[in-house]
């Protein structure tokens, strides 16, 4: 059944139908102006969305107003001032454009961050950002278009993995980590459901982990990784995920939301910005780290619960096609991370992404670093005025539970 409205004011039909906003301050305008509308909502189905390739409407949360799009239902959505571009990728990287071609047809950027622009008669560039009348005529962006469950998405699986054998000379204080999270009632366990995965069963308190077997032997492979010395995590988290879709618990909630246990997490947080994103009916992942050729990085992994079911339907596929042990560019990197090979593997399997650079903080994401800190990748963010869904990294449970108490005497932003 179609979504349908009481009344429309006269003067209004052209926000509806046809029309679409050309640049971005444009689209925040129009959404502006939605906003004043008042509508009705009978009943939800699929929404067909216009998604400017670089467009945006951030955060979502609780909208005053329902607005309806291309007919079919009603589109929730408020403009964030603190990140007022969010876009949704459609294809994996490969298929999309660098900065030096022209993106008209694919209507996507290999680095994350970054947006295709139109530029001329069926040209358009890969820019950061763009000044009109110098860099573009218009500064408009392609647009492409995809279809979602609408709906608001406030419930949540969470897990993290501990690994008692990292092959690293280095303390690991994960399992330290998770008890005492357990018993402060923190971090994956004030999600609604959670669970935590091992390659050993060991208790964390009233909890025991569950236990996952090296049965295809690739849990210790070389090379390691170069900065750590520690085992690639990708054979063990496909065991992981595997016991996750065994399970089924995560099919009974909105989001999947994989947590490294070093990383400082504040669900309610997490919902409170997540809530009202778009969910495609294809699955959704959320990109959290901007200019990097691959942004899904794994200290805050936020999967739609159909985004986890195609990962875990197709990890024995991405396991042939993807080389993983090799890597990314010929192996110059080592190989694949758990999160590297999920993002690819998604994507090749149809997944959308969203760029949603603030919810997370990362020690290892470039751009997350001050620009004094850019090539200090031992960085820690200020907790003390990072209000964001997770922070990371601090492996020393002192310094977990500091940052913890300190971030959480913020404020919530309006």
């Amino acid at each position: 059944m179609a979504g349908r409205v009481s009344s429309v004011e006269q003067g209004d039909e052209d926000l509806l139908y046809g029309v679409e906003p050309t640049t971005i301050e444009e689209h925040s305008a129009l959404v502006a102006r939605y906003r004043k509308l008042k509508w009705t909502l009978i009943c939800v189905t699929a929404v067909s969305l216009l998604v400017v390739g670089a467009l945006s409407m951030n955060t979502m949360s609780k909208p005053d107003t329902l607005v309806k799009a291309t007919g079919t239902t009603e589109l929730y959505s408020t403009i964030d001032s603190a990140q007022p571009l969010w876009q949704i990728v459609t294809k994996e990287r490969d298929l999309c454009t660098d900065t030096k071609g022209n993106c008209f047809q694919s209507k996507c950027c290999k680095s994350t961050g970054y947006y295709c622009f139109l530029t001329g008669d069926q040209q358009a560039k890969c820019m950061k950002k763009c000044k009109k009348g110098m860099d573009s005529p218009t500064c408009a962006v392609a647009t492409t278009r995809v279809s979602f469950q609408e709906g608001q998405a406030t419930t949540l699986f969470c897990f993290s993995v501990y690994t008692s054998d990292t092959g690293s000379p280095k303390p690991n204080y994960e399992k330290d980590l998770l008890t005492q999270q357990l018993a402060k009632k923190v971090s994956i366990f004030a999600c609604d459901a959670y669970d935590v995965y091992s390659d050993a069963s060991v208790s964390l308190g009233d909890y025991q982990t569950i236990k996952v077997d090296d049965v295809e032997g690739d849990f210790h492979i070389y090379p390691k990784r170069k900065e750590t010395g520690a085992w690639i995590n990708t054979g063990m988290f496909k065991q992981v995920w595997k016991a996750i879709d065994r399970e089924g618990t995560y099919r009974n909630f909105d989001w999947t939301v994989k947590v490294d246990p070093d990383a400082v997490f504040l669900p309610q947080r997490l919902v409170q910005r997540i809530q009202w994103i778009p969910r495609p009916e294809h699955g959704v992942t959320l990109v959290n780290c901007k200019y990097v050729d691959n942004g899904f990085f794994g200290n805050l992994e936020v999967f739609s619960t159909m985004a986890f079911s195609v990962l875990a339907s197709n990890i024995d596929k991405c396991n042939t096609e993807i080389p993983w042990k090799i890597g990314v560019k010929d192996g110059k990197d080592g190989p694949m991370g758990e999160d590297l090979f999920a993002e690819k593997c998604m994507e090749k399997n149809g997944v959308y992404k969203i760029e949603a650079f603030d919810i997370s903080k990362d020690g290892a994401c470039p751009a997350d670093r001050p620009k004094d800190q850019e090539k200090n990748k031992k960085w820690k963010p200020n907790c003390a005025d990072a209000y964001t869904s997770a922070m990371h990294p601090f492996k020393k449970p002192t310094d977990y539970f500091n940052c913890l108490e300190e971030t959480s005497k913020l404020v919530v932003p309006h």
